[in-house]
């Protein structure tokens, strides 16, 4: 095997060595964004055994390209093959050829790929959080008028009243669960316990990456993401703990510092940021629901597309995402 280094650094060398020769003086945008463990800068070795390697994205190039850069790539890119298998699949992966390369270069317009991955013109809320991270993560490699970087400056981050508004919605989620850690450990059923707190731990850890205006990543690199944070120790411990008094003590650790983080961002009148107890039970919370009226300021906590719906079905469509967001949010249903 070559020598392993992260997929964006490869695409990089890729474009500037390999393909950018090819392009002649030719227009185009070239980038490596959109989906892929290498955008998000998480690829390893395991990644390389598929959708990664010498890759790359050109918007707004003669379409005839892609046929040219099969008979004229060169067959192994420092050691990695240019050619994937099968060709034209939803996942491909490396593979040797002497025949002509059915390279890993998407070209496309700009406007098509955009309308494919967040829909045409869509409402805000109705943009995935994992596709506002493949658009704003990777890196361009030339972009000569601009214009894909004005696209990615321009989904950076919420507009601040919708900011507002999803972190509402998030202190929101978590207020409707925090007090079942205890209730269900004390009816017997450690299980339900350890559930109910893995949900919650996924919930602060969304809620600790919108505090800082980073888009939260999918399930499978969302505690990748908040590793380095200092409180990830504590939502590890909830997850770990065998008891329910170090698992509510955990995540009351992770609530005093996301209260006292929400106050320090002067959005809404500051709160008390010390754990208490449910009404008149004895189990330990923050009452989240004390930040989201603040920030809700009376509005509806039904929150963007990721805190309506889990399903990958839904947030892979944008289509689908913008009819959901469309119906959760009208005023026949409350929102």
């Amino acid at each position: 095997m070559p020598e392993f280094r992260p997929g964006v650094e490869l695409s990089r060398l890729f474009y500037l060595e390999a393909v950018r020769p090819l392009l002649g003086d030719r227009p185009h945008i070239a980038a490596r964004i959109g989906p892929g463990s290498d955008v998000l800068g998480y690829d390893t070795e395991r990644s390389t055994d598929h959708d990664w390697g010498p890759r790359l994205d050109l918007f707004d190039v003669d379409p005839e390209v892609s046929d040219e850069l099969r008979h004229k790539l060169p067959k192994r890119f420092h050691g990695w093959p240019t050619n994937f298998v099968p060709p034209g699949a939803r996942v491909r992966s490396m593979a040797y050829t002497d025949g002509p390369v059915d390279h890993y270069v998407t070209v496309t317009a700009l406007d098509t790929w955009l309308t494919s991955k967040i829909g045409d013109d869509p409402d805000w809320l109705a943009i995935p959080w994992q596709r506002l991270l493949e658009l704003t993560s990777g890196a361009v490699f030339h972009d000569p008028d601009g214009e894909l970087t004005r696209i990615r400056d321009r989904y950076t981050w919420y507009p601040d009243d919708l900011w507002r508004y999803v972190l509402g919605c998030q202190w929101a989620r978590i207020a409707q669960q925090e007090a079942f850690v205890g209730r269900t450990a004390e009816l017997g059923d450690d299980t339900g316990s350890r559930v109910v707190t893995g949900s919650l731990v996924r919930d602060l850890a969304r809620l600790l990456l919108l505090q800082q205006r980073r888009w939260p990543p999918y399930a499978k690199w969302l505690l990748t993401a908040i590793s380095s944070d200092p409180v990830a120790a504590h939502l590890a411990d909830a997850v770990a703990a065998g008891d329910v008094d170090r698992r509510s003590a955990a995540l009351c650790a992770v609530y005093e510092e996301a209260a006292r983080r929400q106050n320090a961002l002067g959005m809404c009148p500051p709160q008390d940021v010390h754990r208490r107890p449910y009404f008149d039970r004895p189990f330990p919370v923050i009452d989240a629901g004390r930040f989201a009226a603040a920030l809700l300021d009376g509005r509806e906590p039904i929150g963007s597309i990721d805190q309506i719906s889990d399903s990958a079905e839904i947030l892979e469509r944008p289509e689908c995402c913008q009819m959901v967001n469309a119906a959760a949010h009208s005023p026949r249903l409350g929102g």
